[in-house]
């Protein structure tokens, strides 16, 4: 007759792993919606910097960006998507509406709804946005700053703005205020010219 206390031995239907009752948070496993949706839209309708194209200046961008060659100065991506490809070497300060970041990337950046930095990606910066995500392998030194009210991102844009200017490019204003001088200049040599003119004219040929 069989001992009550003994252990009940387990079918081979009843067998669990031991981690059957925790939750897998590999890679395969863990699920990206947003990224996913980011991605999306980047592959459907966007324009791409290859790798063997190398930028360096104001880039200004009102679609979807993919970039894998190297870009040194500003990224102003406002309302649009940046991903930034394994390839990919930046050394510029970005403004856009999400980033993904694959690639290397020096720089301060500013997105409005999110920074993702994947496993291959090395990031040197100081980062601002409402969600940051940093996966596991993905190396990062410098500053996050998580915003969680829309006050506090008006903030930080008006803050940001002064990062956005590319040191070897006049700005907007000061851009203006030449343009400004150099028609007032012409004016004035036209001026000149024709006072000199009348000058030299005789009387009778003006009459």
């Amino acid at each position: 007759m069989a001992n009550p206390l003994d252990p009940k031995p387990e079918s081979a239907g009843d067998a669990k792993p031991f981690l059957s009752g925790m939750t897998d948070h590999s890679a395969k496993a863990q699920e990206r919606p947003f990224a996913e949706k980011i991605e999306a839209s980047i592959v459907k309708e966007h324009s791409v910097i290859g790798k063997n194209i190398k930028f360096r200046g104001e880039l200004i961008g009102t679609e979807d960006l993919h970039i894998e060659g190297t870009v040194e100065g500003t990224v102003i991506m406002e309302g649009q998507n940046l991903s930034i490809g394994q390839e990919g070497e930046i050394n510029a300060n970005i403004h856009a509406q999400n980033i993904v970041i694959n690639g290397k990337l020096t720089g301060d950046v500013l997105a409005d709804e999110i920074i993702e930095i994947r496993n291959s990606a090395v990031v040197k910066g100081n980062l601002i946005a409402p969600r940051i995500q940093l996966d596991d392998g993905g190396k990062f030194r410098g500053s996050m700053d998580m915003v969680d009210s829309d006050e506090e991102m008006r903030e930080r844009h008006t803050e940001f703005k002064e990062k956005l200017v590319h040191p070897h490019l006049p700005t907007s204003n000061n851009a203006m205020t030449d343009n400004k001088k150099m028609g007032f200049d012409a004016a004035l040599a036209k001026s000149d010219a024709k006072k000199t003119a009348d000058k030299t004219t005789p009387d009778n040929e003006k009459n």
